[in-house]
C-alpha cells in the first residue's frame, strides 16, 4: 500500500514538473514562429518601400527626359483622361462615369488626381486625391494622399486624410502610424493594393502621354523635311 501511494505520488510529481516545461517550450516556438513571422512582414514592407521609390524615380526620369515642365501644348491624350501644366506641378486626373440607364445622367463620379511637383530635374512632392461621389445617395467620399519625400528611402512619412461628406474621419494620419500586425498587416497592404498600382498606373500615363508628343513632334519635322526637300526638284 505504502508503495503504491509512493508511486501515485512520484507520478503526480512528474506531470507537476513535466506540463511547465512543456508549455514553457511551446510558449517559445510560438514566439519564435511569430517573430519569423514578424521578420517576414518587415521585409515585405521593406521591398514595398523599394517598389514605390522605383517608381517614384521613374516618373522623375520622365519629367526630365521629355522636358514636361516646359512643355505647354500638350493635346492628345488617353481616354477620360485630363492633363495640365500649373505652377511648379503637373497634374493629371481620371474620370469615370456612371449614368442612369433610363435619363443617362450621371449617378456617379469617380476621379483620382496626381499632382507632381517638380523642377524639371526632380520630383520634389507627389499629391494624391481618390474621389467617389455618388448623387444618388447624397455621399461624397474623399481620401488624400501626401507623399512628401517621394524619392527617399521608406514610406512611413505619407500622410493620409480621409473624408465623407466634409467629415474627417481620419486627418494626417501617417502612413507609419496604420496598424501593422501580423493579423492586421494593414500598412503592407495600403502599400502593395494601393500606394504601388496607383503610381504605376499615373507613371504609364505620364510617360504614355509624354511619347505621343515627342512623336507628334517628330512628324512634324519630318513632315516639314519632306516638303522642303519636294521644293528643290522645280
Amino acid at each position: 500500500m505504502k508503495r503504491a501511494c509512493m508511486a501515485v505520488v512520484c507520478l503526480t510529481m512528474a506531470v507537476m514538473l513535466t506540463v511547465p516545461a512543456v508549455w514553457s517550450q511551446e510558449k517559445k516556438e510560438g514566439d519564435r514562429g511569430s517573430t519569423l513571422t514578424s521578420e517576414k512582414l518587415d521585409n515585405e514592407g521593406r521591398a514595398l518601400d523599394e517598389q514605390i521609390v522605383s517608381i517614384s524615380k521613374k516618373i522623375e526620369d520622365v519629367i526630365g527626359r521629355y522636358k514636361l515642365m516646359t512643355v505647354k501644348d500638350i493635346r492628345l491624350l488617353p481616354y477620360q483622361i485630363s492633363y495640365s501644366l500649373g505652377d511648379g506641378h503637373i497634374e493629371i486626373q481620371r474620370h469615370s462615369f456612371e449614368r442612369d440607364e433610363l435619363t443617362r445622367q450621371v449617378t456617379r463620379l469617380k476621379k483620382k488626381v496626381i499632382k507632381i511637383y517638380s523642377t524639371g530635374s526632380g520630383v520634389s512632392k507627389i499629391e494624391s486625391e481618390i474621389i467617389d461621389r455618388d448623387y444618388n445617395g447624397a455621399l461624397y467620399t474623399t481620401v488624400t494622399i501626401m507623399d512628401s519625400s517621394p524619392s527617399a528611402a521608406g514610406t512611413d512619412d505619407v500622410v493620409f486624410t480621409h473624408s465623407i461628406n466634409g467629415k474627417k474621419l481620419l486627418d494626417g494620419r501617417r502612413l507609419g502610424e496604420v496598424k501593422n500586425s501580423t493579423a492586421f498587416p494593414v500598412r503592407n497592404s495600403l502599400k502593395r493594393e494601393f500606394l504601388v498600382p496607383h503610381l504605376e498606373y499615373f507613371c504609364q500615363v505620364l510617360l504614355s502621354i509624354a511619347e505621343t508628343h515627342a512623336k507628334g513632334i517628330k512628324d512634324s519635322d519630318s513632315q516639314m523635311y519632306e516638303f522642303l526637300k519636294e521644293s528643290t526638284s522645280y
